[in-house]
Order: structure tokens, then sequence, then C-alpha cells
């Protein structure tokens, strides 16, 4: 891969980690400036930014270019607007923001309410044209990646509201479940013809994680649960849950902050789940601050994909079993030449125990 030379290697520390093992060390995603290579300022307005099929692709790939990917590190280009997309082909009234996209509630009463999947639908359109287009430049560069589906009561909540949509689950249980079901179903056919047009079943496939599969992968996200106790979660979340594990080859958990911790361990008990991804969220403790959860994922032999600060790499490599572990690196290196340092410092302290 022009930009990531030892894909190869990279690639195999990454399907021990799926498989929850690991070579020589755990698998690792570390970035390092690539001097003078910085990407100009893009001086385009927002929607074109944002929407413009040419202009997205063309620069993510010059930031491509602006950086050394590192380890189990790879460029991946993500298609769509990256924002919990499935409700957007859901809908056209949504605000596209700087940094974030926003969902205007359409469901104001279920029993007049009609579930609609339109193939025609302006953003579901432009997904599939980033799609291709990456596809086509991509070959033997970089890797493509799904969209942020983020599918089922996650897109509910957005199409509803949170707050109206907890009082759902009480009130109209069997509008909420019907609802979950639909847009799984255009889940299953969205992710199908999205995969179809990044190649064939072998094809490796990248997400906004960073992470990457040959087959069938995704991430699967439920951050609605965090509102919501754990016998509503059962019954409104956990079956979806478990049937998007199902369809995949390959899944990862998003767990988002500590409100959502109280499902933990019936996300350990689903047997098609793979691995989890642990995000503590804004103002908690880093990674290293988590021990006991973390200990937790790996002792039900899930793997685990954590982000650190590099000063907390160390102790958490120390802490925790090497085998089926990711460590993302917050921050970029000043250069190739200190991130490859900490690499070597990683695999000094994980000498003998892959």
């Amino acid at each position: 891969m022009e930009l990531k030379p030892d894909f190869e290697q990279a690639a195999a520390r990454v399907e021990a980690f799926w498989a929850h093992d690991c070579i020589g060390r755990p698998a690792l995603q570390v970035l390092a400036r690539r001097a003078g290579r910085e990407p100009p300022p893009d001086d385009a307005d927002l929607l074109t930014r944002k929407t413009d099929v040419e202009h997205v692709v063309r620069r993510a790939e010059v930031g491509f270019q602006a950086v050394h990917y590192l380890a189990e590190a790879v460029p991946v280009y993500i298609p769509g607007l990256v924002c919990s997309d499935m409700a957007a082909f859901l809908s056209e009234d949504i605000t596209i923001m700087e940094d974030t996209v926003w969902y205007h509630p359409q469901i104001e009463d279920w029993g007049s309410f009609s579930w609609r999947f339109d193939p025609d639908n302006r953003w579901w359109r432009m997904t599939k044209e980033m799609a291709q287009r990456a596809a086509q430049r991509a070959q033997g560069r970089y890797l493509v990646g799904l969209p942020d589906f983020q599918v089922a009561i996650d897109i509910v909540s957005l199409l509803r509201s949170p707050e109206r949509l907890c009082l759902d689950l009480i009130e109209n249980p069997v509008a909420v479940q019907r609802a979950t079901r639909f847009i799984m179903d255009v889940y299953a056919t969205c992710y199908r013809e999205i995969r179809s047009i990044l190649g064939p079943p072998d094809t490796w496939v990248g997400d906004w994680m960073g992470l990457f599969a040959p087959g069938d992968h995704d991430i699967v996200q439920c951050d609605f649960c965090a509102l919501i106790s754990p016998r509503h979660f059962a019954e409104f979340c956990l079956p979806d849950i478990r049937q998007q594990c199902q369809m995949l080859e390959r899944s990862i958990f998003h767990l988002d902050g500590p409100d959502a911790v109280k499902h933990l361990d019936a996300l350990l008990e689903i047997p098609e789940l793979d691995a989890i991804q642990w995000v503590p969220g804004a103002g908690k403790p880093p990674a290293l601050g988590w021990l006991p959860l973390l200990r937790r994922v790996q002792a039900a032999r899930k793997s685990l994909y954590v982000t650190s600060p590099p000063e907390d790499v160390g102790a958490l490599v120390e802490a925790l079993a090497p085998q089926g572990l990711m460590i993302s690196v917050e921050g970029t290196f000043p250069s190739k030449e200190e991130g490859e340092q900490f690499i070597r410092r990683v695999e000094r302290l994980c000498a003998g125990r892959c």
C-alpha cells in the first residue's frame, strides 16, 4: 500500500487483535508528522467541504499525505457525513454544522407517522457516490471504510428525541420495537450495497475507528443505552445489537461513557461480539483510570480497544494482557523516528508476553 508500506505486517497484527491474540506486542495505532507535508487550509464553504464528493475525497487524500501511519494505524477514508448517517438516510431535514449534524425530530405522533426509506434520498446517494469515488481512487493507496451507520434505537432517538423516546419505552413499546426492526432492515440493505461498492468479500475494509478487516465488519453502537435501565436495555436494545453482530464476521461495540457501563455484562454475554471499545467520556480519567473495567472485558475473552495519551501506554501494557489489546495513541508524534522509538519501547515491555 502506497501510504502504508508495511500494511501486510499491520494486517497480521490486526487479525491477531480480532482473534484475541497478539504478535510480539499489543496492536497500536501511532501517527507521526510528515515534515513539509502539512495540508493547506481548506477555504471552501461548509457545504462544499462536507458534501461535494470530489472535494471531500481529494481533501482526505491530501490529509493522508501529511502523516506517517505507524504500527497498525492505516489511512482510511470514511464516506458520508460520519455522524449517525442512517438518520440522514431517513430524513431530508438536517442541519450540517462544522463538527456535527443536527437531526430535527420528525416523529410527532406514532399513530400517523409512517417509516419509509427512499433509495433516492439525497444523503444516501451522496454517501454511495463518495464510496464509489474513493474505492476507484484508493486501490493500492489507502483503505475505504464504512459509513457511520449507528443503527436501531439510536436512530429512533434522533428522529423522535431522546426524552420522548424514554417515555415511549413505557407508553408506546410496540411502536418503538416496530421502528427498530424497520431500521435494522434498512441497515442490512444499505450495508450490503456499500460493502459491494467497496469490493469483493476478501477486500480489506476500514471504519471510523481506524480498525479494518476483510469480509463484513462494523462498529456496533447504542449511545441511547446510557439513559435507560438494564431491563429496558434487554428489551429494546440487546436483540438488535445481537442481530447486528450475527450479520457481521467482525464486530466491536462502542461503549461510550460511565452511564453505559451498567450494560457491560449483558454485552459481554453476546457470543457473536468480538470486541469492546471503551470511551471514558469528556472530563473523565483516561483509559488507565479504568483498569478494573478493562480487566472485566479481557476476562470475558473479548478484545479491547482503548485510546490513551502516550505517557500512560507503558502502564497500560504492564497492567493488561497484550492478547486482543489495541491501543490508539493520542496525538501525533513530531517525527517518524520518535514514533518508531515509542513503538520499540512498547515492544520491550511486552517481551516474552505474546
